[in-house]
């Protein structure tokens, strides 16, 4: 087995502040994880030090190596049903109060952005709570969440709705219940109806403006604000309010909780926020 290349303190700091001013991402006590998951990269690229690396990185007006650098340290950790208190809020309250007694009628014009969707459990657990809820024929037939994220290879995997059977207890019984089929070998295979009606787009949660023309009845962007840093996190949720619907929702992760007081939201319960407006 080859030997790690070393990582030397202004190395780090080099990959550490470019990728927080591009991606927003807080690598600062992540030295060991950052040396460790590019090592394999500057192997196979042939490059003796993580300078020479960085080098190529800046160079390439294409972004291609950068793009490839973030998913090598992006973590993309996720699961169907993760936090599924959410989603029972999500169709119990949020869409009723939103829509009160239109609630199925407004599924029309519903949106929902998954922000930070990693390899696509989360978009996809939206959904099937939405179909166990209002039934999936009911559902329009467009793309009714949109799941964004940075890593061009979870995306690959998102919009390929297929799972390794590693997934399948995660996923617990949704074979049965007709949101998926199990392969021969195990594999999960998400519904294509359900597929239909989420669109995967890359996007960077740093960037100046989001491309939306309409704004959307709920946004969650959960376990994603664990990797930036507080500064980051508020100017975030300032920008998502600037693109949820007067009284629309937004739902956090529960260790990444901006606490009560969140300016222009009202706080509903632990990591779930409504838009003043």
């Amino acid at each position: 087995m080859s030997e790690l290349v070393d990582l030397d303190e202004p190395e780090f700091t080099r990959i550490a502040e470019l990728v927080h001013s591009r991606y927003g991402i807080d690598l600062s006590k992540k030295r060991t994880l950052v040396r460790g998951r590019l090592n394999g990269t500057l192997r196979s690229l042939g490059y003796r030090s993580f300078n020479e690396y960085m080098e190529a990185v800046e160079a390439d007006e294409t972004g291609g190596r950068l793009t490839e650098m973030v998913d090598r340290l992006s973590t993309n950790h996720t699961y169907f049903f993760r936090e599924a208190d959410h989603l029972d809020y999500l169709v119990s309250y949020a869409l009723p109060a939103l829509w009160g007694d239109q609630a199925e009628k407004g599924l029309s014009e519903t949106r929902i952005w998954c922000a930070g969707c990693a390899t696509g459990e989360e978009p996809y657990s939206i959904l099937i709570a939405l179909a166990d809820r209002f039934g999936l024929s009911r559902l329009p037939r467009h793309p009714i969440v949109l799941a964004t994220d940075i890593s061009t290879a979870a995306l690959r995997t998102a919009a390929a709705a297929v799972y390794p059977p590693s997934r399948v207890r995660e996923a617990g019984d949704v074979v049965k219940r007709g949101y998926a089929k199990s392969e021969p070998d195990g594999t999960l295979r998400m519904n294509g109806e359900l597929a239909s009606r989420v669109l995967f787009k890359r996007l960077n949660l740093m960037r100046r403006d989001f491309p939306f023309r309409r704004q959307f009845d709920a946004i969650f962007c959960r376990n994603v604000m664990i990797y930036f840093d507080q500064p980051t996190r508020v100017a975030l949720v300032a920008a998502f309010r600037r693109h949820l619907r007067p009284g629309g929702f937004l739902f956090l992760g529960h260790s990444e909780s901006m606490g009560r007081q969140v300016e222009g939201y009202q706080y509903m319960q632990p990591a779930v926020y409504r838009s003043l407006g």
